[in-house]
């Protein structure tokens, strides 16, 4: 059986290298930008939704979270405990395990959640990506925060770059980029080899819809990691604190 694309992708040890850009300090930002602007204690319990290998949630746990991060991607996570295992840190708060976004649940046991750097919109259904939110909410206790992290589909629009090339470890990587049928696609050409970033394109109004079937109530939105206020065009990221109702 044909594999998915973000299963195939997300395992290649070049996916990481392609991303290297958004690094600790990135992640440092978030973190920051959600400590500031929501109530979440020093201690609590923190779910990371598709963690990948796992900076976000080092990051939270040096804050001094109790942090689990889950991703599909056994290499991603194998990468993560290894990130963990060099922390300078001693007795940080965080674990890693696999499990698929479209299936699971930790019944009301986390005071917060995160799902950050568009690890959402992977899936062709609407009512699958809705699921998403769906187990973020069932694993939530009442009142607790969830940050979402999106591209700005207005933005992805106006500025795709169609074309472009860049070089890993002395390999020359093709990005070629488009939107086609309400999704942003990547090819990412490696030698002979083609990897695909599939992700559907959903607007401000349509992930607030979501959110709310899935029982959440919008807090604030932002435009990007340093706190700026969100535009329709020009924001290049979308990120929306909510509440468990």
């Amino acid at each position: 059986m044909k594999k998915n694309w973000y299963e195939e992708w997300f395992s290649n040890k070049h996916y990481l290298g392609l991303y290297s850009h958004r690094n600790e300090k990135e992640a440092r930002d978030l973190i920051n930008l959600i400590q500031r602007n929501a109530s979440i204690e020093s201690g609590s319990s923190v779910l990371d939704v598709c963690c990948g290998a796992g900076r976000h949630s080092i990051e939270m746990a040096r804050r001094g979270y109790d942090v689990t991060g889950i991703d599909l991607s056994r290499y991603l996570i194998s990468e993560a405990k290894k990130t963990l295992k060099k922390a300078e840190e001693t007795g940080l708060k965080a674990r890693f395990l696999i499990r698929d976004m479209k299936n699971f649940s930790f019944v009301n046991k986390f005071d917060a959640a995160i799902n950050v750097f568009s690890s959402f919109g992977y899936f062709d259904k609407d009512s699958d990506n809705l699921k998403v939110f769906e187990n973020i909410s069932s694993s939530l206790k009442n009142g607790g925060c969830f940050v979402f992290d999106f591209l700005n589909d207005k933005y992805v629009r106006k500025a795709l770059v169609p074309y472009s090339e860049e070089m890993h470890d002395g390999i020359k990587i093709v990005l070629k980029r488009q939107v086609t049928e309400g999704f942003v696609v990547k090819d990412i050409i490696i030698g002979k080899k083609i990897y695909t970033e599939r992700i559907r394109l959903y607007s401000a109004e349509e992930i607030r819809s979501m959110l709310k079937k899935s029982g959440f109530r919008i807090v604030n939105y932002f435009g990007d990691y340093t706190g700026s206020g969100f535009s329709g065009t020009n924001s290049k990221r979308l990120i929306i604190f909510s509440r468990k109702i």
